[in-house]
Order: structure tokens, then C-alpha cells, then sequence
């Protein structure tokens, strides 16, 4: 991943002089050499150097510093591999260089070595103790081993035709079918052949591809045209140009200069944020946004849709501070890079003052590349959070100060590599992105296009017999749904069971029905919040019906009472559910008392309130024919511990507390009959049968036999 800012922001890291040139003595001009290469930012020619220093030095202090800073090049210039090799001969030079063996657990898992990795981190700790950024790395080794082995929609194929051995990066959409992205390669751009330093690559430039949509489906990019530079004059320059981003019309770009100064002459600090206008086909001379001066860096712009907010990052005043290190940062005066917004008042013509997006985004590592989806998600790029590997790509929802938790996007959209710079589709269901991951890049950084596989959801299961758990054929089930008001109907097969297709973000009502049996429950399934195609399972039970008794809970009387309370007469009315549903069943409804009072007091008060279940449930039409009334009195107790048998039924029966008599006072239902036919149907069938003739009668066509 990019060192300098503009490009990406893994930061500066400036070692102070006094740690460059703390080792005196031995590998004579060739270590000085390589001081002056790391301390004027040439990392790459730095690395080569401490390199053949350590080959060939016998002094032991300039060994250890030219296998560090041999690891530090290679891992500054975005060369992880062979960061990795040096970090492990540092450490064996040095086992007490904390440093070095951070950087080298780093290193692990940026070749997602993960349990090689875990395995050193142990190791720091039990020699240093905790260190928050060794349990940072450790958090996210542990999290990268699950997150691969996790399903997942995405597919990722690197963009071979936009990508080459050098860094490309920071794709941006660019009118309805074109890219524009970033791009250090080298003797196509702007400079020409001269390289930068850092990476011994060219300066970057701004390209432009064109994509060739499938006519049909739009989705479907079956060509990308050669990148070509975008302009030559005000948009390029000698010095780092890129990650640009665009208002709703495409006629204003911004975009990240870096060092260029207050007179173009590359003199300038830092990298800043300007802003040019398309008139015709010429971009404008570019003009730094009055909040991004030189004094601290600004990079990686985007415009919100309706063109209010600007998101970009910056180590501004305001930002967190980077934790303090014996390596990097070690007076705790250098910034991170956080993301922050500024908003433009149409009214005023004028940007207002940066806002910090708050620690939910931020951390003490670096943050940027911000995309702003029209629906309100955030994406970003973090190396602060327990990720997968360098920086990771992130979502959050909110504004202004106010963010939810950022969500990493795990694997395969994060690697063990620098995952960055991500853009996604009005639909979501695809997007590009840039990574410098070990599997996979044809260069250094590489630009990946990802997409989605459809969102499959089903629900299937089997209808069973509650008692027997016996498969139940032709049971017919029925689905409502939260998305409309169809009601879906549909039976089991000849083995008992059912598969139906379900849409996302829904919920589902279901439950089953079969002659000779009750209703099943109703069962809940739901797709909502489901991102990865998934076969749901629900099995139904029903429960057949026959010759049983059930209790029938909260019909209660007063005392001495039969008449029907208001909440008793809510529980008759789910009873006469039941009984319409079922024409078939002949019901008893038996009434019972606890054991207190006269045993034939209990028989009569029983019976009465019985008839009043019965009198209540015919007056609400039932048939009168399918309900008989018992009266029980105390002879059947729920709870016989309660009984108020002995010489004194009145002390026995206060043995009891109240709650366990009310058990006793209960009311029960019970089948009689599941084969009822109604004396009106009984009659209709009969009338509806054929009549008998007589013998030698004779029917004549249209009439009917007498009887």
C-alpha cells in the first residue's frame, strides 16, 4: 500500500535523525548512504542498500540497524514479503527490539500467516506483557481465520485489463459508463521517466477507461478501454496527482495534489485538496479548497450526492494523536489521518469548518478513502481496527458526529493486504476497490471489481402427527407475508414435506392444516437481515384429533356463583374458534369445584356452571346437539393432595392454600365424538340420495320416482 498521502495513508513514517544516525562506525560510506536515502524518503533505494550493508559488516550494532531499517524500507515502500524475511532477521539479531518484532507479527499477517502470527504475538507478550497494538493484530489474526472460512456473496476478480506492475488505484464512477482512477505507472504519465523515490515508480496521474456494458444487463462489464491519461495540463502535473471524485453533473472534479505549492513549483508541504471545472472539454486550473492549506495534509475527497458535504481525510489539528512508539512518533507529536466532513452553503457560496467524524470512525491509526453511498452508508478505509490484515474496508450509517459501530466487510472484500478505496453500485450488488493483497495482484496495488451472487432464499420442512411423529402427506399449509396481503396455499408431498421460494427482507407467517387434525401453531421465519443465500427449515406438528380431555385455563365463578365473568366469557370465545373450525366434534364441558362445602353442594354448583359454559356457547350459535354439561362437584380433583377427606373435612380442606384449590376449580373439555353430523346435514344427504323404485316403475326422463 502507498506511503505517500495522497496516494494512500499508511503515514510518513519519519524516523527521527538521532535514531538514523544513532550507530557509529564500520560499512564506511554505504551505511551513511543508506541514512541519507531513508532520512530524504527514498525508501526503495534506502532498502537495497541497508541490504548489502548487512551482507558484509562485521560490527554487530550496524548489523542490527541495517536488518531494522532494511524491514522498515521494504515495509514502507509496500514490499510486505520481503519486509517479512528482514523483520525475522532483525529480531534474530536483536530479540529485545519490541519494534521490530511488532513489525514482524505485522508482517504475518499481511501474507496471512495467521497462526504464525498468533503464535509471535504470544510470544511478544509473554516477554513485554500487553501491548494494545500487539493485541490489536492478535484480535484481528483471530477474526481473519473465521471470516475466511465464512460464507459469503461476494466474488472478487482483479480488473487484469486497468491494473499492471505498478500501482493502480482509487477507481472513481465517471459519467454512466466510465472509470477514472489513479496510477503511478511508470514512462506513460505526465513526468515521463522520472521516478519517485518512495517507490522507485513514477508520479501518479489520473486515467480514464471507458466500459463496455452489456446491452441487456448493465451489470455485466464486458470490456474495459485502454486507460488513457486524463488531461495533460491542469489535472496531471509533474508531482502526485489522484483519487478524484466528482458532483452529480460530472462537471466539477475534486481531487488530491500533493507538494505542488502556492506557485505550482513543487515546493509545496503537504498534499491539499483542489477543485477544477469542466468547460467543454477542458478541466480548469485547479483551486485548493480554502480549509486545506500546506500546513497539514488533506486527501481523498467525496461529494455527497445533492453536493453539500465534502468527506475527505486529514491530520489537521483535531485529529487523534498516534500512540506513542520507540520507532515512530516517539515525542507523541504526529497525528493520525482521520476522516472529517465540511459542508458548502449554496446561499453563502462559501465551505464552512471541517468536522471530525468522531471516534466511532476515527482511531489512532489511519483512516480515508470515504464513500458516501446515497443511502446514507459510509465506507472507508481503517488500519486502527482489529481487521484482517493492513487497512481494512469498513461501513458505518449516521452524520455528522453520530455514527454507528463500523462494520468490517471481512473476507473476500478484506484481505490480509491494504483493502481501500471501495465504490459501490446504486443497487449494491456490485462495485470496484483497490488492494495490494499477497493472493491474486498482478502489481502492487491492483484495482478489483466485485459483484454479488444473487440473494437465494427457501424455505422447506415436514407436517408430522404430534403424537406419533408420523410423516403427514397432503398437509396443506398456508403463508402470509410482510410484503403484500397474498396469502400463499400449498400441500405436502407424498413424503410429508414442502419447499417454497422466499424473498429477501421479509417475514413469514405459516401454519398447517389436515382433516382429523387441529390447526398446527403459527410458525415465524424471516430473510430479514440474512446477506448470504440461506435455506431455511421449519417443521410443523399437528396434533390429531380424538377422544381427549383438556383443561380449558382462566374460566373462573365467583363464590357460590355460575354466572360468567367477562374475562371468563374472552376464554369461551377463543373456545368457539375452535368448535367452528371443527363441525365435526361433539364436545363435554365439565365444571369442577375444589373439596370445601358439602360434597352434593359442589355436585349442583358444578352442574350449574356448566350449563352456563353451554348456555353461553349456544348463544353464540353452536349447535346445541354437539354440547353436553356435566357437573363434577369435587369428585375429581386436579390437585388430591387437596382432598377434604377425614374426621374433619373443614380442618383437612385448610391444610391446602387457596392457589392450589383454585386448581381444583377449574373447567375441562373433552371430545366426544369426532364423527358429528349435524341433524340438518344428516338430513339434506339423506334427500340427496337416489330414491328406491318400485318393481316393473319406470322413470321417465326429467321426472322423479314417487315414493
Amino acid at each position: 500500500m502507498k506511503q505517500n498521502y495522497m496516494i494512500k495513508l499508511s503515514g510518513f513514517v519519519l524516523i527521527l535523525s538521532a535514531l538514523l544516525f544513532a550507530c557509529k562506525g564500520g560499512g564506511g560510506g554505504d551505511i551513511n548512504e543508506a541514512r541519507k536515502k531513508f532520512k530524504g524518503l527514498e525508501y526503495a533505494a534506502a532498502g537495497d542498500i541497508y541490504k548489502k550493508v548487512y551482507g558484509k559488516t562485521k560490527n554487530k550494532d550496524i548489523k542490527k540497524e541495517a536488518a531494522f531499517y532494511a524491514a522498515e524500507c521494504y515495509r514502507i515502500s509496500n514490499n510486505w514479503p520481503v519486509a517479512e524475511a528482514w523483520y525475522t532477521k532483525a529480531v534474530q539479531q536483536d530479540p529485545t527490539n519490541a519494534e521490530a518484532k511488532y513489525r514482524q507479527i505485522q508482517a504475518l499477517k499481511f501474507s496471512e500467516k495467521y497462526v504464525e502470527s498468533i503464535t509471535e504475538a504470544n510470544k511478544y507478550k509473554k516477554i513485554v506483557g500487553s501491548d494494545p497494538k500487539i493485541d490489536l493484530e492478535d484480535c484481528g489474526s483471530v477474526n481473519a481465520q473465521k471470516w475466511k472460512t465464512e460464507k459469503t456473496r461476494y466474488l472478487v476478480e482483479n480488473v487484469v485489463k486497468l491494473n499492471t506492475k505498478w500501482s493502480d488505484f482509487a477507481p472513481m464512477y465517471y459519467r454512466k459508463d466510465q472509470l477514472m482512477f489513479t496510477s503511478d505507472r511508470l514512462e506513460v504519465g505526465v513526468s515521463g521517466k522520472n521516478k519517485y523515490g518512495w517507490f522507485n515508480n513514477g508520479y501518479s496521474d489520473v486515467y480514464n477507461t471507458t466500459l463496455k456494458l452489456n446491452k441487456k444487463n448493465k451489470e455485466i462489464i464486458e470490456s474495459y478501454s485502454l486507460p488513457a491519461l486524463v488531461d495533460k495540463t491542469n489535472i496531471n502535473g509533474k508531482w502526485n496527482d489522484g483519487t478524484v471524485c466528482f458532483d452529480a453533473k460530472y462537471t466539477t472534479m475534486y481531487f488530491t495534489k500533493c507538494n505542488y505549492g502556492a506557485k505550482f513549483d513543487g515546493k509545496g508541504a503537504h498534499c491539499r485538496i483542489y477543485e477544477s471545472k469542466l468547460s467543454g472539454t477542458e478541466w480548469s486550473v485547479p483551486v485548493a479548497l480554502p480549509f486545506s492549506t500546506d500546513s497539514f495534509d488533506c486527501g481523498h475527497p467525496f461529494l455527497s450526492k445533492d453536493g453539500t458535504v465534502l468527506y475527505f481525510s486529514s491530520n489537521m489539528p483535531g485529529s487523534i494523536a498516534k500512540p506513542v512508539t520507540s520507532a515512530e512518533n516517539p515525542e507523541g507529536a504526529e497525528l493520525s489521518k482521520d476522516i472529517y466532513s465540511v459542508s458548502f452553503s449554496k446561499r453563502g457560496n462559501a465551505w464552512g469548518d471541517p468536522v471530525n467524524l468522531g471516534p466511532t470512525i476515527n482511531t489512532e491509526g489511519d483512516e480515508g478513502f470515504p464513500f458516501l453511498h446515497e443511502d446514507g452508508t459510509l465506507y472507508f478505509s481503517s488500519n486502527g481496527k482489529c481487521g484482517m490484515g493492513g487497512f481494512d474496508i469498513y461501513r458505518a450509517t449516521g452524520q455528522g458526529k453520530d455514527w454507528g459501530d463500523a462494520i468490517n466487510m471481512k473476507s473476500p472484500i478484506n484481505s490480509g493486504g491494504d483493502d481501500f478505496s471501495i465504490i459501490v453500485s446504486k443497487d449494491k450488488e456490485s462495485g470496484f476497490f483497490s488492494s495490494n493483497r499477497a493472493n491474486g495482484s498482478k502489481g502492487s496495488d491492483d484495482i478489483y471489481r466485485f459483484t454479488k451472487t444473487p440473494l437465494v432464499f427457501t424455505l422447506s420442512g415436514v407436517a408430522r402427527n404430534s403424537e406419533t411423529r408420523e410423516i403427514l402427506k397432503n398437509t396443506t399449509i398456508s403463508f402470509t407475508n410482510s410484503s403484500d396481503t397474498v396469502k400463499l396455499v400449498l400441500k405436502t408431498d407424498g413424503v410429508g414435506s414442502y419447499k417454497i421460494p422466499l424473498r429477501a427482507g421479509t417475514d413469514y407467517d405459516l401454519y398447517g392444516n389436515k382433516p382429523l387434525f387441529y390447526d398446527s401453531k403459527i410458525y415465524s421465519q424471516t430473510t430479514k437481515g440474512l446477506e448470504v443465500s440461506t435455506d431455511l427449515i421449519q417443521d410443523l406438528e399437528l396434533m390429531p384429533i380424538n377422544i381427549k380431555t383438556f383443561e380449558v385455563q382462566g374460566i373462573f365463578y365467583g363464590l357460590d356463583s355460575a354466572n360468567i365473568r367477562p374475562r371468563s366469557a374472552e376464554i369461551l370465545d377463543s373456545l368457539l374458534i375452535i368448535m367452528n373450525k371443527y363441525p365435526m366434534l361433539k364436545f363435554e364441558l365439565g365444571s369442577h369445584t375444589d373439596c370445601r362445602a358439602d360434597s352434593l353442594y359442589n355436585i349442583r354448583l358444578s352442574q350449574r356452571r356448566a350449563d352456563s359454559c353451554v348456555g353461553y356457547l349456544i348463544s353464540h350459535g353452536v349447535d346445541s346437539n354437539r354440547l353436553i354439561s356435566k357437573g363434577y362437584g369435587e369428585n375429581e380433583l386436579a390437585v388430591p393432595a387437596c382432598a377434604c377427606e377425614g374426621p374433619n373435612e373443614r380442618e383437612q380442606g385448610q391444610k391446602c392454600p387457596e392457589s392450589e384449590h383454585q386448581k381444583n376449580r377449574r373447567t375441562t373439555v373433552k371430545v366426544i365424538d369426532i364423527n358429528y353430523v349435524a341433524p340438518a346435514v344428516k338430513l339434506k344427504e339423506k334427500e340427496a340420495e337416489p330414491k328406491q323404485l318400485l318393481p316393473g316403475q319406470r322413470v321417465r326422463p326429467g321426472t322423479q320416482p314417487r315414493r
